[in-house]
């Protein structure tokens, strides 16, 4: 147990370096992310007329192999995850995600048949 926390400690040190975030007092959410040049984001690689175009132009795909499933990554004590990337990779922080999932309503499918 001890050596894997120290592999996820050296894998941070690592990705933070590489990012440069380790020579800064504070880092930014999002810090830890690669910039994507081919997500539409204005102001960036979209016109100036962006909201004229097609719905289809503009729109973020997101992509999953049939393979996918997380089925083997569930932890047997999640009291014992320690967050060490809190919002700065590509995943929200914690605390702002879940209070949002206590105010997120879930919606459900309607059948009009």
């Amino acid at each position: 147990m001890e050596l894997i926390r120290v592999n996820r400690q050296m894998r941070k040190l690592q990705v933070s370096k590489r990012f440069g975030e380790i020579y800064k007092p504070v880092s930014t959410p999002g810090s830890l992310s690669l910039f994507c040049p081919s997500c539409p984001q204005p102001g960036i690689n979209l016109p100036d007329n962006w909201k004229e175009l097609p719905s289809w132009v503009t729109r973020r795909t997101v992509t999953v192999d049939a393979n996918f499933h997380a089925d083997h990554i569930r932890m047997r004590r999640p009291d014992l995850d320690i967050t060490l990337t809190d919002g700065q990779g590509y995943m929200v922080e914690e605390v702002p995600f879940k209070e949002y999932l206590n105010v997120a309503q879930e919606m459900h499918a309607v059948n009009l048949n």
